[in-house]
């Protein structure tokens, strides 16, 4: 079996996740503010006392999921991994079930390097790889680190991949 030395190694960024961020942060101080008001008995007249117990149970029960669902994306995002090695680009994913797909380098037919504002601010980016292979046709390797240097470096990569292999395009 003969491995090839990896060029190049990249995670995206916990970035993506920012939704899933927003979806746990913002509700807590709402949370408390509303437990704070049925302490208060503000809302004592439209609360009975026999059901403020379950309502704090189920924001409990609420915090809990939303929690859990956090710390599967963060994991889900974590175990993402493109490598790119002088005969193929891989990518490898899953949790409990791994995910490895390869996509040889002399496939690869064209680039896109997109920059949301978002990403920018903090050096990140997506590059959509658009390839003939049957199983992946565009590969997104989304919110990564310096996506313009990892892009000229796949395309000297994949030219000099389709050289060694006399491979040419011919649309």
């Amino acid at each position: 079996m003969i491995e090839h030395a990896s060029y190049l190694t990249c995670r995206p960024s916990q970035l993506l996740n920012l939704g899933n961020f927003l979806l746990v942060l913002i509700p807590v101080p709402a949370l408390l503010l509303l437990n704070d008001l049925i302490d208060r008995h503000l809302l004592a007249g439209v609360i009975p006392e026999n059901m403020e117990d379950p309502i704090l149970w189920m924001l409990v029960f609420w915090g809990i999921v939303t929690g859990a669902n956090l710390v599967y994306h963060m994991l889900r995002i974590q175990s993402i991994c493109y490598e790119i090695t002088a005969e193929e680009l891989q990518f490898h994913s899953g949790i409990l079930s791994r995910k490895h797909e390869y996509i040889e380098l002399y496939r690869v037919k064209d680039f896109q390097v997109q920059r949301p504002l978002i990403y920018r601010i903090f050096g990140l980016g997506n590059l959509l790889i658009y390839t003939s292979d049957k199983t992946t046709p565009v590969l997104k390797m989304a919110a990564i680190r310096n996506p313009q240097t990892i892009y000229k470096n796949l395309r000297d990569l994949v030219e000099q991949n389709r050289r060694e292999k006399h491979v040419f395009e011919v649309d």
